[in-house]
């Protein structure tokens, strides 16, 4: 038997529930069954035990408003309708009247002095087991007698046994109609949970491309609107938790990035401080013992002391890098008039161009206004400007045009230094640290290295887009700020 039930090819949980609902109705056919084999001829002769209780006394009631002569009707429905055998006794013990007698007292065929013995159908007190007998007074509005009711139950012992015969057959239909019942029942039932189970499985295996839907308007629907929610928010949770991870991972890897750039970066200026400080070490050594023309402590003190000023310089502008770089670093967002920031910084690049000869050529619009951080503009601009006047050759200009876009929304800045050309392998790498075209590093040349840089780190915190290229005028470099209108 268990063998045949694993080959039946069901889940675990329709073969439960198919054993478990066969059972139960098979149990439940049995007990009924049983009861009616049992309880059938108890209950049957209580119920009509009550019935005819029940009519006697609706008998008598019907008879106090009637004479004796004319209740004779209601005595012989009463006697036909039951199967039953009445007699009306007197208190002498005769029979008055009977309808199975048929004769009553007065009439041509009453025969006389008539009791009840043991000839009588009442006289043997050996009656069938299932009868019932009863005397009890009743009352006519001519006289009151005795009723003496008697009847003889149908054998009902031979249902008991006609459904012993009929076992086989009941069993029959009945395990058939179980059966069926049972095994399509439990096939209803499943089924849905079934689909609900392997929904949930490809879930486990995080397999959110299905939905699962029942319609059934009971738990079993709000478990599964509660399982695709629950889908829902997994898969949006596991979403989120990929895009946290891929932010993370940026900026990991963004700081070890950063983290490189500084080690590199420290490493470039310990470089450039070793150099002047053994200088400097050297002119202090030679002056300190006299030797040779060190002995001139007045020249070398001067040598020194500019010396100290470029270090010095130098250490402003990587602390003002530094500043740049950290997270507590805040920017003072003001509306800059930048028509007036130009102004302020070419004038004060004035002597340098003046010393080379050089024209500053601005083409300014009417006065733009943006909103940012103008302390910082002002030193990016100083430093491009700056850096245009230094590598520009005599006699040559310098162009600052300064242009609104009306379709991008923003504002474009060139500054471009006629007669010069700077070389593709160069162009890459003008923003790096300490990075110099002119590889003597001689700061009266060209500067320490870190201008373009920090406009790099300035218009990256600023959010500014830049571009350094050749023209065939000479070198344009560009920004591009977003417009703020006054």
């Amino acid at each position: 038997m268990i063998n045949v039930l694993k080959r039946i090819k069901m889940k675990k949980i329709t073969l439960k529930l198919f054993l478990i609902t066969s059972t139960i109705l098979l149990g439940f056919a049995f007990i009924i069954y049983l009861s009616l084999y049992f309880f059938l001829p108890t209950f049957y002769n209580q119920y009509k035990t009550n019935q005819i209780q029940t009519g006697i006394e609706e008998l008598i009631n019907d008879s106090r408003d009637l004479n004796l002569r004319n209740a004779i009707p209601l005595i012989d429905d009463f006697a036909r309708k039951n199967n039953a055998m009445i007699y009306l006794q007197n208190g002498e013990g005769y029979i008055i009247y009977s309808p199975l007698l048929s004769f009553f007292e007065g009439s041509s065929t009453t025969p006389p002095n008539v009791k009840l013995d043991k000839t009588t159908p009442f006289g043997d007190s050996n009656h069938p087991v299932n009868s019932y007998e009863v005397t009890t007074p009743i009352q006519f509005q001519d006289v009151t007698l005795d009723l003496i009711v008697s009847v003889n139950f149908p054998p009902i012992d031979e249902a008991s046994e006609v459904l012993i015969l009929f076992l086989p057959y009941i069993s029959i239909i009945v395990i058939i109609i179980g059966v069926g019942s049972a095994y399509l029942y439990s096939r209803f039932i499943t089924r849905p949970l079934i689909y609900i189970n392997q929904g949930a499985q490809k879930m486990a295996d995080l397999d959110f491309s299905e939905k699962i839907e029942v319609h059934s308007n009971d738990e079993l629907e709000e478990l599964s609107n509660s399982l695709n929610n629950l889908s829902f928010n997994l898969q949006q949770s596991m979403l989120d938790l990929k895009k946290v991870n891929q932010a993370l991972k940026t900026d990991i890897e963004k700081e070890r990035e950063l983290e490189k750039k500084r080690r590199d970066f420290f490493v470039i200026v310990a470089h450039e401080l070793k150099t002047p400080l053994t200088v400097m070490k050297g002119h202090i050594e030679g002056m300190l013992y006299r030797i040779g023309p060190y002995k001139d402590r007045d020249a070398y003190l001067q040598k020194n002391f500019q010396t100290i000023r470029e270090m010095e310089q130098l250490v402003r502008e990587i602390l003002s890098m530094s500043k740049l770089e950290q997270h507590t670093f805040k920017l003072r967002i003001d509306e800059v008039n930048l028509a007036e920031l130009i102004n302020s910084v070419t004038n004060s690049l004035s002597f340098f161009a003046s010393e080379k000869n050089i024209q500053i050529i601005k083409q300014i619009e009417s006065p733009i206004f943006v909103n940012t951080d103008r302390v910082l503009l002002e030193k990016a601009l100083k430093n491009i400007i700056h850096n245009a006047i230094m590598y520009t050759p005599q006699n040559q200009n310098v162009c600052i045009t300064l242009s609104h876009s009306y379709n991008q929304n923003n504002v474009h800045i060139r500054v471009m230094n006629t007669g010069v050309e700077i070389k593709e392998e160069d162009l890459k790498h003008l923003f790096e640290p300490f990075y110099r075209i002119e590889k003597s590093r001689n700061r009266n040349t060209g500067g320490s290295g870190l201008g373009l840089y920090i406009v790099k780190q300035i218009f990256n915190t600023l959010s500014i887009r830049y571009s350094l290229k050749n023209t065939e005028k000479g070198v344009e470099f560009m920004f591009i700020i977003p417009l703020t209108k006054k």
